[in-house]
């Protein structure tokens, strides 16, 4: 059985980056980080999944470049 999974809107995803605090910004990139490393092990497991391990370590790194972005100002 294959499902497709969602692919992450970068523009979207950097648009809400951008309004978010910085404890925000760093509470959800570990927490993206974490669902990755889960989504991951479902799909290892034949688990089918909606949304990748792929799709938040792609979430989870627009926040760290908007963390790193702010840091840099």
């Amino acid at each position: 059985m294959t499902i497709q999974t969602t692919n992450l809107d970068f523009a979207e995803t950097k648009r809400r980056a951008k309004g978010m605090t910085l404890e925000a910004l760093l509470y959800s990139a570990n927490d993206a980080a974490e669902a990755a490393i889960m989504a991951e092990a479902l799909e290892r497991a034949g688990c089918p999944v909606s949304k990748s391990g792929g799709y938040y370590r792609d979430e989870a790194s627009v926040y760290r470049a908007e963390i790193a972005r702010r840091r840099a100002l």
